[in-house]
């Protein structure tokens, strides 16, 4: 599949650094707060060092398809896309991470 956004924004006037991109994190069916708060963090630290134009909103929810399956939903200025993984609700922050690390 082809990257959402490939061109990173050019240098603004009297900053001299790209702009990393904003996102926007949901997270639904975590019923551990601290969980939901972990990945919620982790998205936005993966975040600060992927460069991509335009708003962006992820949203991480169990598999409507699958038992055990969770969803990343990624969706950007030029599209979206899902991606569908198995994992571990304690591992959910680390692996939801990667994921949206892979599609960038």
């Amino acid at each position: 599949m082809r990257p959402l956004c490939r061109s990173a924004q050019a240098p603004r006037p009297h900053s001299g650094s790209l702009r990393s991109m904003d996102i926007e994190v949901f997270v639904e069916g975590v019923p551990d707060v601290k969980i939901t708060r972990d990945i919620q963090h982790r998205l936005q630290e993966v975040c600060k060092s992927i460069y991509r134009c335009g708003d962006w909103s992820v949203l991480v929810a169990p598999s409507e398809d699958a038992r055990g399956q969770w969803d990343l939903g990624i969706r950007g200025p030029t599209g979206q896309r899902v991606v569908s993984f198995s994992t571990d609700l304690d591992q959910l922050p680390v692996q939801v991470a990667e994921q949206l690390r892979a599609c960038f």
